[in-house]
């Protein structure tokens, strides 16, 4: 008795080939470096050919931009997924921001802040970003006023997520925050609350 393997479509070996990419250029980005990840070092990392690579991404940049993009789709859906829509107490927003922290110090994540120091020096990378950060923009605004779009006020929804995302990212590049249970650690716990107790405070209903 024979059986036959269900062979993949060309679409879904293009799918994985571009997913295989993708994740290998984050693995790099977060474990190499930006100067480090090279080409090469992106196919040795996903088990794929540069001339495969070539055929998806016709530049190392488009590669970099694409794989933004990836991870800012995904980091996006990892907080829809873990965020509740009952905020209501300040250990309920402490919580919600306690899981986009978790988000933001994410190795994936990694990938974001190894391109925005690289734009920094190099123009065509940055300019070649702005649609990808566009888009990340949107897209948490999109989730924060599905989420809580009914308790913020449409002009502040944007200004609360800044401050959040800002003091998150603010986290992520420095090194106050090494060890979540060492001294900083809890500093930082403390830093969250107080945040949740100002937000909490200042909407502390529903506003038509």
């Amino acid at each position: 008795m024979t059986t036959t393997r269900e062979r993949r479509t060309q679409a879904e070996r293009r799918e994985g080939t571009i997913a295989a990419l993708l994740d290998g250029t984050v693995r790099c980005l977060a474990e190499r470096g930006y100067a480090a990840t090279s080409t090469a070092a992106v196919c040795a990392e996903a088990g794929v050919s540069q001339g495969a690579l070539f055929r998806h991404f016709p530049t190392r940049q488009a590669l970099l931009v694409a794989t933004a993009e990836h991870v800012a789709t995904r980091n996006v859906d990892a907080f829809r997924a873990t965020a509740g829509a009952d905020v209501d107490t300040v250990d309920d927003v402490v919580a919600v921001l306690g899981r986009l922290r978790t988000i933001v110090l994410s190795p994936a994540n990694q990938t974001w802040r190894e391109l925005l120091v690289a734009a920094r020096s190099d123009a065509d990378l940055r300019a070649a970003l702005v649609p990808a950060r566009e888009s990340l923009q949107a897209q948490m605004l999109g989730a924060a006023a599905d989420l809580w779009g009914d308790r913020l006020r449409d002009h502040d929804l944007a200004a609360v997520l800044s401050i959040v995302v800002n003091m998150l990212d603010g986290l992520a590049f420095s090194a106050l925050d090494p060890d979540p249970a060492a001294a900083p650690g809890r500093t930082v716990e403390r830093a969250l609350r107080l945040l949740a107790e100002m937000i909490v405070s200042h909407y502390p209903q529903e506003h038509p």
